[in-house]
């Protein structure tokens, strides 16, 4: 296809703009596509770390921010985060050297990860007890090709130089909150002091979503360099007249290139938002490939647009429900449910929850400030035969012979959309493997 397009736009006459609009829409478009991930992470890095930030997690490099209580709808600098856990957020810069991580003895009864990313997204190591056990350690991050001594520590290294340092530590309730920050409190990042990558530190952001996108995705190529997919779309622009290598300044582009920029801008905008949803409408969809992309970019894409920081599948699993079990979207107006029969709780070997978000991918506000629900929720109520029924409305829910129908009670909006994201950590084999079906969200009343 690459091919055949550049053989077409070489035979165009140089004074004819409309066919180059065309070939400008495919290959941004494609451009688009494969870059999204890598500036979801540079726009979030710019917001951490950007000295005028006013992003109460804003940190210096190399070094990182503990929540000092789980995430809420008042959190709102990454999308579909967990309510289960203090937060270890930070950006490392490898390229003044190494950088080390001392990670704590921690007891096996409280689950926690180091999980990094590269500024694909791709989540290349987890450190947590699955991985290195409960007794902690040192690890030196480095990029490749550098020389660590064994009597560092453990070498990990890091795909980009630009590491995405996103822990997790598990809260289970109130009561918990100050032993959750001891834990968290006493791991430590050290190393040089740095700048940042230039794509973080030019930022662009003026308002004009579509030019201002590709600004940030021209600018991230000198430092993370185009692989061997993005190549033949960056050589389809150059003959376009987009020169990408060194200083490109959109706004100066001929009108008929910044057209054909913002038609491939919202066609991948379209493309992506539409798969985050399942196209056959069931109530639960989810991947085990998550983490690992290779060359699945839509998939990639997606994750970036609605789970950003998503870990590898042997670490956790998402499932996301947009509809319910006839296929309609889940509603605020309407009451669900969903059943675990006796026997049939989420297969885990750490734990399990339930999360629900907006249609703008944040938490919402609700009256008893509840975000999600799973095992380690204090007070829920489980069935006389064992099994357990979560129930989902924006009313308390009022239920004939159960007193404590509220304990079990997940607050949706008022009304419109909004999405469930079921998290299994450390899933077991049976759901690996696909031996265990997910209980769909029911319908249990219509419309308030």
């Amino acid at each position: 296809m690459y091919t055949q397009a550049m053989s077409v736009l070489e035979t165009l006459p140089e004074t004819n703009d409309d066919p180059r609009v065309l070939l400008v829409e495919m290959a941004a478009g494609m451009l688009a596509l494969a870059r999204y991930p890598v500036i979801e992470v540079v726009r979030t890095c710019a917001l951490h770390t950007l000295p005028h930030s006013t992003s109460p997690l804003r940190i210096a490099f190399n070094q990182f921010h503990a929540s000092a209580r789980p995430w809420t709808h008042e959190d709102r600098d990454v999308v579909t985060p967990a309510n289960d856990f203090l937060y270890l957020n930070g950006w490392i810069d490898l390229s003044n050297g190494p950088v080390l991580l001392d990670i704590p003895a921690i007891g096996d009864d409280r689950y926690f990860v180091i999980e990094l990313l590269d500024a694909f997204t791709n989540n290349f190591v987890n450190l947590s007890a699955r991985t290195i056990g409960v007794k902690g350690g040192r690890f030196v991050l480095h990029s490749p090709g550098q020389t660590v001594p064994a009597e560092a520590g453990v070498p990990v290294e890091c795909p980009t130089h630009l590491v995405w340092f996103l822990g997790r530590v598990l809260v289970r309730g109130d009561d918990d909150l100050d032993a959750a920050r001891s834990v968290a409190g006493a791991f430590r990042l050290s190393g040089e002091r740095c700048a940042g990558p230039s794509s973080v530190r030019r930022w662009h952001d003026t308002g004009d979503h579509a030019l201002d996108f590709f600004q940030n995705v021209f600018n991230t190529l000198a430092d993370f360099p185009p692989g061997d997919d993005e190549a033949p779309l960056l050589e389809m622009l150059q003959r376009a007249g987009v020169k990408w290598r060194g200083e490109v300044d959109v706004a100066a582009l001929p009108e008929a290139v910044r057209q054909g920029l913002r038609l491939g801008y919202a066609h991948a905008q379209r493309l992506i938002t539409a798969f985050t949803e399942s196209r056959a409408r069931r109530a639960w969809s989810y991947s085990l490939a998550l983490g690992r992309y290779g060359h699945a970019y839509l998939q990639r894409a997606c994750t970036a647009m609605k789970g950003l920081g998503a870990l590898a599948a042997e670490e956790a699993v998402y499932a996301a429900a947009d509809f319910d079990d006839m296929g309609e979207h889940l509603d605020g107006r309407k009451h669900y449910e969903i059943h675990f029969p006796p026997g049939q709780l989420p297969p885990v070997d750490a734990m399990w929850s339930v999360s629900l978000y907006g249609a703008d991918r944040y938490f919402i506000d609700n009256p008893i400030r509840r975000y999600a629900l799973g095992d380690r929720t204090p007070g829920l109520q489980y069935d006389a035969d064992g099994g357990l029924r979560i129930r989902i409305s924006h009313d308390a829910p009022d239920v004939p012979d159960v007193p404590d129908a509220a304990s079990n009670w997940l607050p949706a909006p008022a009304s419109g959309g909004f999405y469930l994201i079921m998290r299994f950590y450390h899933p077991q084999a049976s759901f690996l493997e696909g031996r265990y079906a997910i209980p769909p969200v029911r319908v249990v009343r219509g419309d308030a």
